[in-house]
């Protein structure tokens, strides 16, 4: 069966790397949609991208995803991580589209002692983890045909504003690299999450919550020694605690799946 998915958020580095597998997917027809081209706070522009592309899927990779600017700016983040969510529920709805809702490991408060899974309640410290818990709350009970796929500490390699592609930054410096040793979770390459993704459209299972994240637990501080390592840069790192300050962030939170599929596209 062909498909054709609406991507929005396709200038982040997930809808990059989605873009990139597109170019390779024979099965199905794809729909990128940038802020510019589709906001989400927009019905009548939602509206209008539904009608003219009649999407059988909706990636919806729009999101407010500064943690620190959200805390300044609570009406912003609520607009586009809830208000947003809610449009694009209400469209899928209408044009019997089957969303699926990509978010986020912040949605747990990390006091558990082991990978949290799709059963675990959520807790929210933060502006940005409460408006995505309170977008994922509106596609479990608002949308007929509704995926919520929640990643941890996604990373594009080749492009974007991210963990990986900053360490390499800062060690072609040569100086040494301070990285915070006490923060626990699972990276994600957003090439494995878009083939995830994928998958996911592909089988088809039951409507819900899904986890997706990298199979290596570990600390900021660990990762960053790996990609270090990949690339041969001998840059010393030193490891250091989480600043004290007014933001809270989960300090475990490794995301595994009791759901998962085949990998089979």
């Amino acid at each position: 069966m062909v498909h054709t998915i609406l991507v929005t958020g396709s200038n982040g580095q997930l809808g990059k790397s989605l873009c990139a597998l597109a170019e390779k997917d024979q099965k199905n027809q794809w729909v990128f949609c940038s802020r510019q081209d589709l906001d989400i706070t927009n019905r009548e522009n939602i509206e209008q991208i539904f009608v003219e592309h009649q999407p059988t899927h909706c990636i919806n990779c729009a999101a407010f995803t500064n943690v620190r600017l959200a805390e300044k700016e609570l009406d912003n983040a609520r607009r586009i991580n809830v208000d947003g969510v809610d449009n694009l529920i209400e469209a899928c709805n209408n044009f019997d589209t089957t969303l699926v809702h990509l978010s986020t490991d912040y949605v747990f408060d990390g006091e558990k002692s082991s990978p949290y899974t799709e059963d675990d309640e959520v807790n929210p410290l933060n502006v940005y983890g409460k408006t995505k818990a309170a977008g994922e709350a509106l596609v479990a009970q608002r949308a007929k045909k509704g995926y919520i796929v929640r990643s941890s500490w996604v990373y594009a390699e080749k492009h974007g504003q991210n963990f990986y592609r900053s360490i390499l930054a800062k060690a072609k410096t040569g100086k040494q690299l301070e990285v915070i040793n006490d923060q626990t979770g699972t990276p994600t390459s957003t090439s494995e999450l878009a083939h995830y993704l994928l998958r996911l459209i592909g089988q088809s299972p039951s409507y819900g919550i899904y986890h997706f994240a990298g199979d290596k637990i570990q600390t900021w501080f660990s990762f960053a020694k790996d990609i270090l390592a990949v690339h041969g840069l001998g840059v010393e790192v030193m490891p250091v605690a989480t600043a004290k300050d007014e933001l809270r962030r989960p300090l475990y939170s490794p995301l595994i799946s009791i759901k998962p599929l085949n990998n089979e596209l």
